[in-house]
């Protein structure tokens, strides 16, 4: 969603527009830019802007009033749009929440923690410092195989492309004299001497350290983890599933607790107060006061049981006028129509024709009926009598409430790992229960890319450590960083010509040399040939040569390239575990440390901690952000207003936030708003001439300066 006017008073003069990317408002007076902040404050809750305007939601135009906002169901009630000065990372002498340290305490004191503590008074961080010892020697060792491979490689994609030179030099001789002429010949017939061809050897090899040091100095952003662990986030690959260890240890724990209180129900059994057979005794008692109940109650019948009994009651009518004619047979035929008709009162809750007739008046003085409810009632009286004392005899015995207690906990947890299910055999349903094998979760996954993220500057607040939004800053840090990638690549492709330009000419320079050494006779024989006869066999076998040093220059290069690819997945694996096993391991030692340090009224957090609060320029060691954390807090400011609801994201409000640092860190950081103001719209307040300067550079399809009307000042 997009805010495209606000209008206090509905006049057009008056009414202050908006860029649906980018906005500068310049010229705002204290009441204006409350109205501004108050109307942009109430969109992510849906609540009254304050004045009207225009919205636009998915290109469609619509008047900004409290019914369109709650049409667009927006409800983001705690959701903040505005960034203030004092926001930013040490804004005002202070760092917000937003960048703070993702531990309890320090990374740094955590890693003093981890290499101070002796080994034996954590054993878990032992267990947990030696996987990560594992975890990296096994990485360095594959990263090490990886770069010997890939040395490998670069060697022979140079000799293939030595090769592919040598032979075109060579077909290209073949074609005649013009042809030769062409290719670099030796330089005793007016090539280039041995004074230049050093010269250009040596601007070569100067060319190639600069390439070499630009590729070292760019090698070390290392972005690859960060790209695996997304990856593996994203696509976690095939599920094995496996029996589940839990369920197996809730079946083991069920079936002892059932063991040890069948034991003691034995004992109150013998004493006549087992539960078991109270409980029965009670349900029994239950269900036959329901019966004498039902059985006084009057029966409801419909319209088809009326007529059914009727037409049945009929042929019992009928039967009996014809019985004493037919002998036997129509006795037979009688005691049918009567069978027939009490299934039928029986049915519809009556006992007989006669009750049928009377109706509930006969019901309710039937003295059978009314003993048998009696009796009812009595016998549920004694048999909640008996319950409860047997229930007060389980109580007084604290070992077998407690064997219960514990028996519910296990029934509780088997049920909500069986999904809701209650299978009659519950420890054979936990045994068979099987669960996806994983041996790092995706939160450990998530944990993992978060501290490689904080390794490179960007720290998460420990609060926004979720799949969504670690994988959003991630993405960004990566789309940052793919230029980097694509320069080194660019270098790794200049290396490659400048070495085998550097290979060529160092040839021609041997090949000075031996032409130096030889005689000169033989020399002046070759450069006065005038014409070039047609191949012999000698040339078309060194051709032969050279084709077939080609092919096998073009499968060593492909064996490498597929070893490379092989080592580099190793890498990959191994780059998950490493992450993981040190984030585990950073976890437990701020658990330790904090607790720690909890027990410790004296401890504190060092000055130099991200979470201590430091003025700026204070003689104890402040810590000042640069542009870099700056700029990760205004992306995860825009990263959570996008897709609050159906209708979109809602603005970002920066209100002069940027004052007071260096104009080139400040066009740098609106540079990097820009590119996200297609996802989330950006609203400066601001007179500063430098944002109205980089706003009107960048050109209204991105961004516009909109001085505020007279009713804003």
């Amino acid at each position: 969603m997009r805010l495209l006017q606000l209008n206090p008073n509905g006049s057009e003069e008056s009414a202050l527009d908006f860029h649906p990317m980018v906005t500068v408002v310049t010229g705002l007076g204290p009441r204006g830019r409350e109205l501004v902040l108050r109307a942009v404050a109430a969109l992510p809750s849906g609540s009254d802007p304050g004045c009207g305007g225009l919205v636009e939601a998915h290109g469609i135009m619509l008047d900004l009033t409290p019914d369109t906002l709650a049409m667009l169901d927006l409800a983001a009630n705690d959701l903040d749009v505005l960034v203030r000065r004092g926001d930013l990372p040490n804004g005002n002498g202070r760092e917000t929440g937003a960048l703070g340290s993702r531990e309890p305490v320090g990374r740094a004191a955590v890693e003093a923690f981890i290499a101070d503590t002796p080994e034996g008074r954590y054993p878990e961080l032992d267990a947990a410092r030696k996987r990560r010892a594992e975890a990296s020697e096994a990485l360095a060792i594959l990263q090490e195989a990886v770069e010997r491979t890939r040395a490998g490689y670069e060697q022979a994609r140079a000799r293939r492309e030595q090769a592919e030179a040598a032979l075109t030099r060579a077909r290209s001789a073949l074609e005649g004299p013009a042809a030769s002429a062409a290719q670099p010949s030796p330089p005793l017939g007016g090539g280039p001497g041995r004074d230049e061809l050093m010269g250009e050897i040596r601007e070569l090899q100067g060319e190639l350290e600069r390439i070499e040091q630009g590729l070292e100095e760019l090698s070390s952003i290392d972005t690859r983890p960060i790209q695996v662990l997304l990856d593996a986030i994203r696509d976690p690959g095939p599920v094995e599933y496996v029996p589940s260890e839990r369920a197996a240890e809730l079946a083991d724990e069920f079936e002892r607790l059932q063991a040890e209180v069948a034991v003691l129900e034995e004992a109150l059994e013998a004493r006549g107060l087992g539960p078991s057979t109270g409980m029965q005794r009670l349900e029994e008692a239950r269900a036959e006061l329901d019966a004498a109940e039902r059985a006084m109650a009057k029966p409801e019948l419909s319209p088809e049981d009326i007529a059914e009994l009727e037409a049945a009651h009929e042929e019992v009518l009928e039967a009996e006028r014809k019985a004493s004619g037919f002998g036997r047979r129509g006795q037979k035929r009688l005691e049918e129509a009567l069978a027939r008709q009490q299934e039928i009162l029986d049915r519809v809750g009556f006992p007989t024709w006669s009750a049928y007739v009377m109706g509930a008046t006969l019901l309710a003085i039937d003295p059978i009926a009314e003993q048998r409810l009696e009796r009812a009632r009595f016998e549920v009286e004694a048999a909640e009598a008996h319950w409860a004392d047997i229930t007060a005899m389980i109580e007084a015995d604290p070992a077998h409430r407690a064997l219960l207690d514990q028996l519910e906990e296990v029934y509780l947890e088997a049920y909500d790992l069986l999904g809701g299910e209650e299978p009659e055999d519950l420890a054979a349903a936990l045994r068979e229960l099987k669960v996806p094998k994983r041996e790092i979760t995706i939160e450990e996954l998530v944990d993992a890319l978060a501290y490689q993220l904080e390794q490179v500057g960007l720290v998460l607040p420990a609060d926004q450590v979720t799949v969504d939004y670690v994988t959003v800053v991630a993405d960004a840090f990566l789309a940052e960083a793919a230029g980097i990638n694509e320069r080194i690549d660019e270098l790794r492709r200049e290396q490659r010509a400048v070495e085998a330009e550097l290979a060529r000419r160092t040839q021609e320079l041997d090949a000075l040399d031996a032409l130096e050494a030889g005689s000169e006779a033989e020399v002046t024989i070759d450069l006065t040939v005038e014409s070039t006869p047609g191949p012999d066999g000698d040339e078309l076998d060194e051709l032969d040569e050279l084709e077939a040093e080609l092919a096998a220059a073009q499968a060593d290069e492909t064996d490498h390239a597929e070893a490379l690819e092989a080592r580099e997945a190793l890498v990959d694996a191994a780059t998950q575990v490493e992450a993981v096993a040190t984030t585990r391991l950073m976890k437990l030692a701020a658990d330790l440390l904090d607790a720690q340090q909890g027990d410790d009224p004296f401890s504190a957090v060092p000055a130099s901690e991200p979470a201590f609060d430091v003025e700026p320029g204070d003689a104890g060691g402040g810590r000042s952000a640069g542009p870099e954390a700056i700029e990760f807090y205004l992306l995860s400011r825009l990263a959570a207003l996008r897709n609050i609801s159906y209708a979109g994201s809602v603005p970002l409000v920066i209100d002069d936030a940027l004052a007071g640092l260096p104009p080139e860190e400040v066009r740098s950081l609106l540079g990097k708003l820009e590119r996200m103001a297609e996802s989330v719209q950006v609203i400066y307040l601001s007179d500063d001439p430098v944002i109205a300067d980089w706003a009107n550079e960048i050109g209204f399809q991105r961004a516009a300066v909109v001085a505020a009307p007279a009713v804003f000042a």
